[in-house]
């Protein structure tokens, strides 16, 4: 009988070919550290920043002390090339902000501290594309939002995760 974790490498082996296209994208998105103040952003926000989203409207209020202040950074899962247990490690409550950083410097360089409407806009249009390539091309996976944001305790964090498709009745209440 094989292991349960032999299926998913072969899975991961080709959501990685199936990502590869994107790489260079995903590396120039900004981390978006304050609530976008500026104009509305057209289209679907998956990253709960723009107050005029009717999303993120809703996020906020089931997460009133979550969401005040938050760095959030797309990352894609698994990513390629490592083993698809280290990002599991990262959603424990044990983690902290320094295994967070430093898991997240050795992948996304390109940051930006940003309220800027325009920001959030490029984000989500790289967002999009990608989630729509993945998911029209054959389902090896979708996006995963992941942000964090500083917990009450000094170094922890509170965590959140999802992927793209999971939202869909999220996003078509709050539409």
């Amino acid at each position: 009988m094989a292991r349960a974790g032999d299926a998913g490498i072969a899975a991961q082996a080709g959501f990685q070919a199936a990502l590869a296209p994107f790489w260079d994208q995903l590396a120039m998105l900004p981390s978006i550290r304050e609530p976008a103040r500026e104009a509305p952003s057209d289209g679907i926000c998956y990253m709960f920043t723009n107050k005029d989203c009717a999303v993120c409207q809703v996020v906020h209020q089931q997460f009133p002390d979550g969401f005040r202040k938050l760095e959030m950074r797309y990352v894609v899962y698994p990513w390629p090339g490592e083993p698809y247990r280290e990002l599991n490690y990262l959603y424990r409550p044990e983690t902290t902000l320094a295994e967070y950083r430093a898991y997240m410097d050795r992948r996304l360089n390109a940051t930006v501290p940003s309220d800027s409407g325009a920001q959030v806009d490029l984000v989500m249009a790289v967002a999009a594309d990608m989630a729509a390539q993945l998911v029209e091309g054959g389902g090896f996976g979708t996006p995963f939002f992941f942000h964090a944001v500083e917990g009450a305790t000094p170094g922890r964090l509170l965590f959140s995760a999802g992927d793209i498709v999971a939202m869909g009745p999220l996003l078509d209440r709050a539409a």
